[in-house]
């Protein structure tokens, strides 16, 4: 199995407007990002409303992304859940239909402040599926924080292959680098997630970011890619970065917080990829 790198994209799940899964407009969303130059793809992760989605869509969702990818890029699927026995069912589920790697948070709602809890968790998942996992630190969704010595034991499980980062700690993610400067010994790939510092974090050595507004730029994030990892080009990363953060801004708007989804999916629709802007109706809609 190759190592993950470069640019992964966590898709937006496309919905019809009863929340089942738009399998022509995932179908068309995973060819576009591909196209652009996409080094692998997430489905059902934060962007993709994976825990808001009903389990029989969910897979559907992997099924078809998994036969429709047909091996030209890895997949990543999200089993994220409350608890690590309902993590551990869905990821028997999910193993079926053969996606590259599963990939799990803490468990969420329910908070874990201890260290030996969260790590218990990961472990105990990790173990019970026996099949490659990514952790997906998103502590701002689950409510549970890794500290750095637990995200070094999170980094020798046997089956653990890579850790996306989403803490938007940037001493965290820094001090992970400083652990493991080697690219090629390190026990498992070092992935950005926080995408104001996509730059700093290749720059530093990160191995790749995954990337869930950056699905509307791809172009972009592969020409900073290799600038800061094939042409260590510090200022053309930086130049890039920031061209990327004002694409970014301007398809987000103003109200961040409530509009973020959407406006993600609202763009990709503008642009002919997906067939409507369907979010779940938790968050704001303007449809």
């Amino acid at each position: 199995m190759s190592k993950l790198s470069g640019i992964i994209t966590a898709l937006p799940t496309p919905l019809l407007p009863n929340e089942d899964v738009d399998v022509t407009s995932l179908k068309k969303l995973i060819d576009y990002v591909i196209s652009q130059g996409a080094n692998g793809i997430f489905v059902l992760g934060n962007m993709g409303e994976g825990p808001a989605i009903l389990d029989s869509q969910k897979l559907i969702a992997i099924k078809t992304t998994v036969e429709h990818v047909n091996k030209r890029v890895p997949v990543l699927a999200g089993i994220a859940e409350v608890s690590p026995r309902r993590m551990i069912e869905l990821g028997k589920q999910v193993k079926k239909y053969n996606p590259d790697y599963l990939v799990m948070t803490t468990p969420f709602y329910y908070r874990f402040p201890h260290p030996d809890s969260l790590f218990g968790a990961i472990e105990k998942v990790a173990k019970e599926l026996d099949y490659p996992v990514v952790f997906y630190h998103c502590p701002g969704a689950t409510g549970n924080k890794v500290g750095l010595d637990t995200l070094i034991k999170i980094m020798q499980i046997p089956q653990m292959k890579a850790i996306k980062d989403s803490s938007c700690d940037i001493y965290l993610f820094a001090e992970l680098l400083r652990r493991y400067p080697d690219r090629n010994s390190r026990p498992c790939q070092i992935l950005q997630g926080d995408e104001n510092v996509y730059d700093i974090s290749l720059l530093m050595g990160a191995d790749g970011v995954i990337t869930g507004g950056g699905t509307a730029f791809v172009d972009t994030l592969v020409k900073l890619y290799n600038a800061a990892i094939v042409e260590k080009d510090q200022l053309k990363a930086f130049n890039l970065q920031q061209q990327f953060r004002k694409d970014m801004d301007a398809m987000l708007g103003p109200d961040l917080l409530t509009d973020w989804m959407y406006a993600i999916k609202n763009n990709l629709k503008g642009k002919g990829i997906m067939d409507n802007n369907v979010i779940f109706p938790f968050m704001k809609r303007k449809i």
